[in-house]
């Protein structure tokens, strides 16, 4: 089972892909911050905001993803964001995947399972009904 964590400063969307990840079949270790992450916690792939940030810095968003490397070595990372600045630099910030927020649930999941190079799409449960939901956050 892949290991994946997730940091978001909004606890409310933290808690949503906890529980998404999780009824997908994976392990997620959550926080608010990087400090709330077990030292000895592993990463298979990386969920995060750019949660320093209140306001755009790109040398501050590079710094947050160079931290996270250091942190979990060669996982994947998405980030989602709302920063608009930080969309347009998909490329420049060194991370895997970027999702803007609001982001649709079902996208994440495809992107979560292409980055850990699962064979078969992974589906929120109940695919083929209706939609998961949107984050808005």
């Amino acid at each position: 089972m892949a290991s994946i964590v997730v940091l978001d400063d909004d606890p409310v969307v933290l808690e949503l892909l906890h529980t998404v990840l999780d009824e997908a079949g994976y392990l997620s270790v959550s926080g608010t911050h990087l400090d709330d992450v077990p030292a000895d916690a592993h990463a298979d792939l990386v969920i995060s905001d750019l949660v320093p940030l209140q306001a755009y810095s790109r040398e501050t968003a590079l710094a947050w993803i160079a931290s996270l490397r250091e942190r979990f070595g060669p996982a994947p990372i998405i980030v989602v964001t709302a920063h608009i600045a930080a969309l347009r630099e998909r490329d420049g910030l060194g991370a895997d995947g970027i999702l803007g927020k609001p982001f649709d649930v079902e996208e994440l999941l495809v992107k979560v399972a292409g980055l850990l190079g699962a064979e078969k799409q992974t589906h929120f449960p109940g695919a083929g009904g209706p939609r998961p939901p949107t984050v808005t956050s």
